[in-house]
């Protein structure tokens, strides 16, 4: 007969009861730590990412006016100016490696070392980025002030033009060399897309014409300067290929390129064309405060004795002084060729930018005085005679320089008012680093 196997049931003592529940507790409240502190670290991954991805980037960089731009703006345009300098790096590495001549090869290279260089810098390009919609903004203020506007059908031209489309209609076997962009961006680089589709390359291909001319320039004190000035005329002229690029294959090539743009930057399509909106607003503006600059100045139209011995300059200003006349004491004296044949006349003598010591000396003067004895040299000294002073025409330079300076001026002036240009600034951390050279 089979032995029987009585099954007893352990009985835990007080002690033990109470240790069991206790250890169950302490697992109990482990388990829940290990819970929080893992959802803890959950939770600030999470908020950092969505403070960096959708929370920071709508902090304002600065604020214009009233209107805010964000740091999400500011990161989509550091990123458009990248993919243009990116595009003009590798235009330049291409056509250096294609040149046969070193020296030209070299110089192209150089400028692709310094585009490398300002992709490198991510302060500078933030700081470049946020001025240019800080600069959009002022420019959006100022339009509206003066009543100035761009068209949507100006926006298209502008987007026509930098994407080099001509239409098939209007094309024939070769366009005018004098033809000319009417849109000229603030940007440096001009952004080429990284798509092709098919049509014509069409590549705006700037040409500098050397103009030698050398002219002879008599000059207070006596000198005369022989200058050989260059004249650079550059002319933009667009070269298609023997294809006309039709409005389908130009379609085409702009749904492509849009794409593209969105997807290195961040712009959709109405964003990108409110930015070459943005940049037909500062050349508008730009153009309206230039244009307002008076091209007349106030010039000194002057004549000189010129001598190399003090005391025989002295002895002259003195024989002016007991009414020897002017004309006679030049012949007999002066000893510039250039003027002496003319009297001493030198012409009319603008104001430079910082004045010299004979100009200060002659703008002080009334028409008619002769000025005390000047040194202009070492071994040179002259008297001066205002023949007549009044407002004459700048020169195309001096003019070029005044109206850029007086945009210069507004514009400065506006972007340091702290009533209107509130600047918070852009966080390194935050500037993107892509596209970057591949």
């Amino acid at each position: 007969m089979p032995s029987r196997v009585e099954k007893t049931t352990t009985t835990l003592t007080r002690k033990q009861r109470r240790h069991l529940r206790r250890d169950q507790v302490q697992t109990r409240w482990v388990l829940a730590i290990t819970g929080a502190i893992i959802l803890v670290v959950v939770g600030v991954i999470g908020y950092g990412y969505l403070n960096t991805y959708f929370l920071r980037v709508k902090q304002p960089a600065a604020v214009v006016y009233g209107n805010t731009i964000t740091i999400g703006q500011v990161q989509e345009e550091v990123r458009f100016q990248r993919v243009q300098l990116v595009a003009s790096y590798n235009r330049l590495i291409a056509s250096a490696s294609a040149l046969l001549d070193p020296t030209e090869a070299a110089a192209l290279q150089s400028r692709a070392d310094v585009i490398a260089g300002s992709l490198s810098d991510k302060v500078a390009l933030a700081e470049s980025s946020l001025q240019f919609l800080i600069d959009a903004e002022i420019a959006r203020h100022e339009a509206d002030l003066r009543g100035i506007t761009v068209t949507d059908a100006e926006v298209q031209d502008a987007v026509d033009d930098i994407l080099g489309y001509i239409p098939a209609a209007t094309l024939t076997a070769m366009p005018s060399p004098s033809k000319t962009l009417t849109f000229t961006p603030t940007s440096t680089h001009t952004l080429t897309p990284t798509v092709t589709v098919g049509g014509p390359t069409l590549t705006p291909s700037p040409t500098i014409t050397p103009t030698p001319t050398l002219t002879q320039t008599p000059t207070l004190g006596g000198t005369v300067t022989a200058t050989l000035t260059t004249t650079l005329t550059p002319t933009t002229t667009k070269v298609p290929t023997a294809t006309p690029f039709t409005e389908q294959a130009f379609q085409k090539y702009y749904t492509l390129y849009i794409a593209d743009i969105e997807r290195q930057t961040g712009l959709n399509e109405t964003e990108y064309r409110e930015r070459v909106r943005s940049e037909l607003y500062i050349q508008k503006v730009r153009d309206a405060i230039m244009g307002e600059v008076v091209r007349t100045e106030e010039q000194v139209h002057l004549a000189q004795i010129v001598v190399e011995d003090y005391q025989k300059a002295v002895d002259t200003l003195t024989r002016l002084l007991r009414g020897e006349t002017w004309n006679a004491l030049v012949v007999e004296v002066s000893t510039d060729a250039v003027s002496k044949v003319k009297g001493g006349d030198i012409g009319w003598v603008p104001m430079q930018d910082p004045p010299t010591d004979l100009e200060k000396a002659a703008y002080a003067m009334r028409a008619g005085e002769v000025s005390q004895v000047l040194q202009t040299g070492a071994n040179t000294w002259v008297i001066l005679k205002v023949l007549e002073r009044g407002p004459r025409p700048m020169a195309a330079e001096k003019f070029a320089a005044a109206q850029q300076a007086a945009y210069q001026d507004w514009l400065t002036g506006i972007r340091s008012d702290p009533e209107i240009v509130d600047r918070k600034g852009m966080p390194e951390e935050m500037v993107p680093s892509k596209p970057d050279l591949a």
